[in-house]
């Protein structure tokens, strides 16, 4: 199949295709219409996914994302934990793929607590301790952080 053949099937049967982030189709039209294209497509289904790219008909899912306003953007945290730990010996000092992997597997509205030399502790939105090392792997916090201590 082809995207000519495809718009085809769109055409006559008044349906959509388009092809989700998640990798899965959407068909939207009528419900004998879809059932209908979906019986055109049925030998074809895995090239579908490839010609809806092609042709540009990716949809992108809404995110609702919740980020607290007291904690500072991770852009203003990242420059404060260069100056915390520039303020150390070079046993404190993260590479810039380090620091990269670090601050990588934070999100917006993650508060971040500098308590260690390879590693700091967030604090999520919902109240969980997290530890994230100079890899970027988040554990469970240590139990020497002041932020679990508290």
């Amino acid at each position: 199949m082809d995207i000519a053949e495809l718009q085809v099937v769109e055409a006559e049967e008044g349906v959509a295709f388009s092809l989700k982030s998640n990798g899965k189709i959407w068909v939207k039209g009528k419900n004998s219409a879809v059932d209908r294209a979906l019986e055109r497509i049925v030998g074809h289904r895995d090239e579908i996914p490839a010609l809806l790219r092609a042709r540009g008909t990716v949809e992108e899912e809404d995110v609702v994302r919740e980020i607290a306003s007291s904690v500072p953007s991770l852009a203003v945290v990242r420059q404060n934990y260069i100056a915390w730990f520039s303020a150390r010996s070079t046993y404190y000092h993260p590479t810039a793929a380090q620091l990269d992997a670090m601050f990588g597997a934070c999100e917006e509205g993650d508060e971040i607590i500098f308590d260690f030399a390879h590693s700091f502790t967030v604090r999520k939105l919902d109240g969980r301790l997290l530890q994230i090392d100079r890899r970027g792997r988040v554990a469970p916090p240590s139990a020497y952080s002041p932020a679990v201590r508290q």
